[in-house]
């Protein structure tokens, strides 16, 4: 016997089968959905924690974030709406501006976020292969990449990491 939608719990959100590149703005998308005092809860097979800062980096002081399940195979983390947000506000990370660039020569942006390792790795040195001179590249990642950094300095690529207010890394390129 299949669920009625009134069996249904609509309030978790399991996203552990979803895509990685698709789970952040299906997260957004539920949040979009949910009326003050709404909730969700989220569940994922890791700590959610860049999907917090970047919660908070967008809708300060209107969410509340709740682990109910803090792993290690499992995180279920409550959600909830605390106050209204602007409807302007972007459910996803901006594209990353010129990385401290000049305007007029914008370097190549390479996003790897929501890809599983060693997929960023890999693209990350397969673009830096093409650099050539004074060229730029910034690459976006999930998490600090730690692995990555003696890559590129074998390869004598110099690289300058910050992290984002979303909790995201940017790393800017270029050969030495």
């Amino acid at each position: 016997m299949s669920p009625t939608t009134a069996s249904l719990d609509l309030t978790q959100f399991d996203v552990r089968d979803i895509p990685c590149r698709e789970k952040h703005a299906r997260i957004f998308r539920r949040w979009a959905e949910l009326p003050v005092r709404g909730h969700f809860v989220l569940v994922n097979d890791h700590d959610p924690v860049p999907l917090y800062y970047q919660f908070a980096g967008q809708f300060p002081g209107a969410f509340l974030w709740e682990y109910l399940v803090a792993g290690p195979d499992e995180f279920q983390v409550k959600i909830t709406r605390v106050a209204p947000t602007d409807p302007s506000t972007p459910l996803a990370p901006p594209p990353a501006r010129a990385c401290g660039a000049p305007k007029q020569s914008a370097p190549a942006v390479l996003d790897t976020r929501g890809l599983e390792p060693p997929e960023p790795m890999m693209r990350i040195l397969a673009k830096v292969e093409t650099l050539t001179g004074s060229e730029v590249l910034c690459a976006q990642t999930d998490r600090r990449p730690l692995h990555l950094y003696p890559e590129l300095n074998a390869r004598g690529i110099q690289h300058v990491s910050e992290e984002q207010a979303d909790g995201s890394w940017l790393i800017r390129l270029q050969r030495g």
